[in-house]
């Protein structure tokens, strides 16, 4: 959609569509996905200069969400004054930490979907673990290979153990496993 007439847009193929407050960009949506199959394809082969900035389309809620989501992952505390993070974002609308942690759980659900969905049935499984203070902690991921990439995607960061007592064993971090590969990922 080329021109900026307030509520009226026209497609590159010439059709103008109006764009009603009640529906957002509903028909606009629906217009492009029924003339332009290929859409998809088409944006991400043009490069900037063709088609212009996205955030043009993304709803400033959406902008700040995705900003606080940003921040907060790649903070990193020692540095966080010299993190670009930090700087590019230090200017956003502020956000209570129930739409935050609504964003976080479902960007979470949909990693999840997207791991278990191309992780093959034999796969390896890498351990780093690590102790502060007196309590112990795990990450597992998983390696593997697509199209002859390596992937190791993070599957499970946390305190492995709530005491002494179970033990830092094989057995005990087989049944971790055996608990949260199921879990959390089928």
């Amino acid at each position: 959609m080329d021109e900026t007439v307030p509520e009226y847009f026209r497609c590159r193929c010439g059709t103008v569509r109006k764009q009603t407050r009640r529906n957002g960009y509903t028909n606009l949506v629906q217009h492009v996905r029924r003339e332009h199959p290929d859409f998809e394809a088409v944006i991400l082969a043009a490069s900037t200069a063709e088609t212009g900035s996205m955030l043009n389309y993304i709803r400033r809620s959406a902008q700040i969400v995705y900003g606080w989501l940003d921040w907060i992952v790649k903070k990193n505390l020692l540095h966080f004054c010299e993190n670009q993070a930090a700087r590019r974002y230090s200017n956003l609308d502020p956000i209570c930490v129930e739409t935050l942690l609504r964003a976080m759980e479902g960007v979470t659900r949909i990693v999840e979907r997207l791991i278990a969905a191309e992780i093959p049935a034999r796969f390896g499984i890498i351990f780093d673990g690590w102790s502060h203070a007196s309590e112990h902690f795990i990450a597992v991921f998983a390696c593997y290979e697509v199209d002859g990439v390596m992937k190791a995607p993070l599957l499970y960061m946390a305190p492995l153990l709530d005491t002494l007592d179970e033990g830092l064993s094989a057995r005990g971090h087989y049944e971790f496993l055996a608990d949260m590969l199921p879990r959390d990922f089928g």
